[in-house]
């Protein structure tokens, strides 16, 4: 009778973990799809990069490569990264001067090859 019983509350114990790791995961998916953002950079399950150019209830136009435009459903997009803003000119130009600053080494100079020997 205490096995049966210990084995009942075992099973309870597991589906409840099923559960609450189900509605997580519901949860995360619902915040990733709330984040998409226009000029986000979003990666779809398929491997496909891009940006986000428009956006509507439940679709989703993506920019992979200048030109090429494909839609799709918001459930394609596996992550996404919001869109860095510009920064202000003044650091955009002492970030120049400081990569100028910065003395670059020679290029490696490569091997002669050897020419073979007539016999």
């Amino acid at each position: 009778m205490s096995q049966d019983l210990f084995l009942i509350a075992a099973l309870a114990i597991l589906i409840a973990f099923m559960f609450s790791s189900s509605r997580k995961r519901k949860k995360q998916a619902e915040a990733l799809l709330a984040s998409v953002k226009v000029g986000s950079s979003v990666v779809l399950h398929s491997g496909i990069t891009g940006k986000v150019t428009s956006l509507t209830e439940d679709r989703v136009v993506i920019e992979t490569t200048p030109g090429t435009k494909i839609a799709m459903l918001k459930g394609a997009i596996r992550s996404v990264d919001v869109a860095v803003e510009s920064k202000p000119a003044k650091s955009a130009t002492a970030s120049s001067t400081s990569a100028s600053q910065i003395a670059k080494k020679p290029a490696a100079k490569k091997p002669v090859a050897k020419k073979p020997t007539a016999k």
